[in-house]
């Protein structure tokens, strides 16, 4: 798993990111406060599990950092760049 988090919400989380792409050994670590408990673990196992991942998505987003579906996160150096919208 390239994402993982230490921290409980509310409050302060370090957010540990690894890039998945083959042989490459980039990585950041990064703290965010979220305020929103989230639901419980017995309530919403998933929603538990990616609470931490949704409310961080922009700040990877900002960080250059991409998450591609079956393949994990990527760094700026292997980001795919998006395809142009047909017009």
């Amino acid at each position: 798993m390239s994402l993982t988090t230490a921290g409980k919400t509310p409050g302060p989380v370090r957010f540990y990111l690894a890039c998945d792409h083959h042989g490459c050994t980039t990585h950041t670590t990064f703290d965010l406060v979220i305020t929103d408990p989230g639901p419980s673990r017995d309530d919403d196992l998933w929603g538990h599990l990616l609470h931490h991942t949704d409310t961080a998505t922009p700040h990877i987003e900002e960080l250059g950092w991409a998450y591609l579906h079956g393949n994990g996160y990527t760094c700026p150096t292997h980001r795919v760049p998006a395809l142009p919208s047909a017009s």
